[in-house]
């Protein structure tokens, strides 16, 4: 079983902790969809146990958000994918014959 290194600030252990809340799910629903015990959800969320990474993943599907985010990586929750999904393919760029412009969201 691979578990994640703990980092110095543990950045992630505020994370999974506002989420949940942010979510109002409670310890015990969150531990149910890990399939793990309240309790060691619980140890997970004060620090006191390594968040194996199958449960990383797995809480970033719960919340729809990076693992980076998740992490403290990126203060931006929102997954690669996502990313991915907002590029729109706007007209052909007139300069680059078989090329396109392509706009993120939230870009201008």
């Amino acid at each position: 079983m691979q578990y994640m290194e703990f980092s110095k600030d543990k950045k992630y252990i505020e994370r999974i902790r506002g989420l949940r809340e942010d979510h109002d799910f409670t310890q015990q629903y969150v531990a149910r969809y890990l399939n793990t015990s309240q309790t060691m959800y619980a140890r997970y969320e004060r620090g006191a146990s390594a968040l194996p990474i199958h449960h990383l993943i797995y809480l970033t599907e719960l919340y729809n958000v990076s693992s980076d985010y998740i992490l403290g990586i990126t203060n931006n929750p929102v997954p690669y994918e996502e990313y991915y999904r907002e590029a729109a393919v706007t007209d052909q760029d007139p300069r680059s014959p078989g090329k396109y412009d392509i706009h993120w969201k939230g870009n201008s």
